[in-house]
């Protein structure tokens, strides 16, 4: 291992600090120990090789498998450990792959990106325009331990009574939701936290227009009882923070923030989840509603929050955290996504406690079931 260019590399390329450089290396150096020389490896397949063996999911430690590396982890926390380990195997392949194209160009400098690439990936020039630099590693895990402090989580018995009561309900609801060529899967999965099943968000500008009575609605829309803006959400939150529906005004400066796409265009479930065996996913109305899948964060963080995927990223992984045990985010195949980078793990930042109380969560539940039933009445159509 060139322990001393690696070194310099992960400070002045990936901008990381004192403490996570020598933690890398130590990473490194344990890869070594059990796995082989890493300039050996990265000569032979670029180590390719060793960073698939060292793919191991929170599934697969759930399941009882064995690790496919040969590196020794005692303890719990054996998925995040070998995370911990993939990351630094790509950061080291990285390093020699830009190593290598310094050393085609006959410098004795470190490799270096260009600037507005800080993320390892080569930006192409746009003609014209200056390049500018990209936020740096340090920069993000700066502005994402800012974020944490404030995004706001309902708390875990909360969405576990929404799951519970969806279970109670569920025969009752798909039968529902079938007679009216609602395909049940969509909301009511196995472990669904969904606040409302058959309500979703409009899309496009003919629904846009439907909803608000611009235009006559041609036939029902698809998959759902009834389209919404972005109010049916906001009543589980409103419920176990104020003990009563919302009423078209929520807390000051903040603004509700979904996880996970709830809309088929542009979905990044491929980028965001993991796949469990074959199939795809049903359509995914039924985050919108979700009591896992929706936060409230400072208005000025609602756009990093949509546009970045370290910062998504983040946030699922502390909604995996929050409420795994209690529902299943996300309806199957898919399934969490492992942690690649260690600096990113949820445990690892302070994060404001979850909120709401269980108190008006009673009053939630009989509301939502009258609403359901209200839909289905008004909303009726023939198969």
């Amino acid at each position: 291992m060139r322990e001393d260019e690696f070194a310099r590399y992960l400070r002045e390329v990936r901008g990381q600090a004192e403490t996570t450089v020598q933690s890398r290396l130590a990473n490194c150096a344990r890869l070594e120990e059990f796995e082989g020389d890493l300039d050996a490896l990265f000569d032979r397949d670029r180590m390719e090789a060793l960073i698939d063996r060292l793919a191991y999911s929170a599934e697969d430690e759930r399941q009882g498998h064995r690790p496919r590396h040969n590196v020794p982890i005692g303890g719990e926390h054996v998925a995040r450990s070998s995370a911990t380990l993939k990351y630094a195997a790509r950061l080291y392949r990285d390093f020699r792959a830009e190593a290598g194209d310094a050393e085609a160009g006959d410098s004795d400098r470190p490799p270096q990106l260009p600037a507005g690439s800080a993320n390892g990936k080569r930006k192409p020039a746009a003609s014209g325009w200056p390049d500018w630099s990209s936020p740096s590693e340090t920069d993000m895990l700066g502005l994402a331990r800012v974020l944490a402090r404030h995004a706001r989580f309902l708390r875990p018995d909360v969405v576990a009574a929404v799951t519970e009561d969806n279970a109670r309900h569920a025969s009752e609801w798909r039968t529902l939701l079938d007679e009216r060529s609602v395909d049940p899967d969509i909301y009511l999965w196995d472990g669904s936290p969904c606040a409302f099943p058959g309500v979703r968000r409009y899309v496009g500008s003919d629904e846009q227009a439907q909803l608000s009575k611009r235009a006559p609605a041609r036939a029902p829309a698809d998959d759902c009882l009834i389209l919404d803006r972005n109010n049916y959400p906001k009543h589980v939150w409103a419920f176990a923070l104020t003990g009563r529906e919302f009423r078209n005004r929520g807390p000051d400066g903040y603004q509700l923030a979904h996880l996970a796409d709830h809309k088929e265009y542009k979905n990044r479930w491929r980028k965001e989840f993991n796949q469990e065996g074959s199939g795809s996913p049903p359509r995914p109305f039924g985050l919108f509603t979700s009591s896992a899948n929706t936060i409230f964060v400072p208005d000025d963080f609602l756009r990093p929050t949509d546009s970045s995927p370290r910062l998504r990223a983040l946030l699922l992984w502390r909604a995996h955290r929050l409420y795994g045990g209690v529902c299943r985010l996300a309806p199957p195949p898919l399934v969490e996504k492992p942690l690649a980078e260690a600096e990113w793990d949820p445990d690892g930042f302070e994060w404001a406690p979850p909120v709401g109380t269980l108190e008006h969560v009673p009053a939630f539940l009989k509301f939502r079931r009258a609403r359901i039933a209200e839909l289905a009445e008004r909303w009726s159509r023939p198969r």
